[in-house]
């Protein structure tokens, strides 16, 4: 690599590299000489001597009448990168802060209409593991969604044996969803429990990989996704509490009447506790 585009690599431009090397090589020197030597004419070489001087890499100095210019030693480059260095350092951690695409930065994105909340679903099944925890408002989801593509997000994951956790919230019952059937449950790769009674949760919740996504009802509807590992770590130990106080379907009445005081007063108590987290 020649001279001229060492230079340019260390961060002076074609220009000012010319020049630098034509006045290194005739010491001290006028515009005119500059000029038929670097081959610039002789107003740019005007420019980019205004442009080397601030730099400390071209000095200006008077001898008689004559303007005449001179190189600096090229020590004073590595001068000039030490400096240029530390003001990066000073300046560093600010422009951390602004920088948007960080990797300790969250970021969220925001989705609209049913095709926007579509889409949230279909990212769903992008993930580096095959898994994921959800809370599922049925009613709700099949009514923003459409049921024929929620029970096709279902058929996706389970030929591509990927398994969720789902907290199917009770007060919404859906009895046109076919696979509210608990004979579905394993053969779709699900694990299936029934929030408390009296938890009505309209909005669907998401967890998988650093995400977390939430998507409204067809009322309000729109959606986000969260990329962030400290927030959907939080989220995971909330999900967690919800799902210990939640049921398996074998231990659970979809109404009260077969309920003993004990068991009403337990659900009751496990609700006020939930709600007060």
């Amino acid at each position: 690599m020649s001279l001229e585009n060492n230079l340019k690599s260390i961060g002076l431009e074609e220009k000012e590299a010319k020049v630098y090397l034509a006045a290194l090589e005739l010491g001290a020197t006028n515009i005119h000489d500059l000029a038929q030597k670097s081959g610039i004419k002789r107003s740019t070489v005007y420019e980019m001597l205004k442009k080397l001087e601030p730099m400390g890499l071209i000095t200006e100095s008077i001898k008689g009448k004559r303007k005449l210019y001179v190189a600096s030693d090229p020590e004073k480059l590595k001068h000039s990168i030490k400096e240029k260095e530390q003001l990066l350092n000073q300046i560093l951690p600010e422009l951390k802060i602004l920088n948007n695409t960080g990797a300790t930065k969250p970021k969220i994105t925001y989705y609209e209409g049913q095709e926007g909340l579509r889409q949230i679903h279909n990212l769903s099944l992008e993930t580096v593991k095959k898994e994921a925890s959800w809370i599922s408002p049925i009613r709700s989801i099949a009514e923003s969604v459409g049921k024929d593509f929620l029970e096709g997000i279902i058929e996706r994951r389970a030929k591509d044996k990927y398994w969720i956790r789902s907290i199917l919230v009770t007060d919404q019952h859906f009895d046109s969803y076919k696979y509210y059937d608990p004979t579905t449950f394993e053969k779709t790769y699900r694990k299936i429990r029934f929030a408390p009674h009296g938890l009505n949760i309209s909005n669907a919740i998401g967890i998988w990989d650093n995400k977390v996504a939430v998507l409204s009802s067809r009322k309000e509807g729109f959606g986000f996704i969260i990329e962030s590992e400290e927030y959907t770590s939080t989220i995971k130990i909330l999900y967690e509490l919800l799902w210990n106080i939640s049921k398996p379907y074998g231990d659970m009445n979809f109404d009260n009447k077969n309920k003993s005081d004990e068991e009403i007063k337990k659900e009751e108590d496990d609700l006020d506790y939930w709600a007060k987290q």
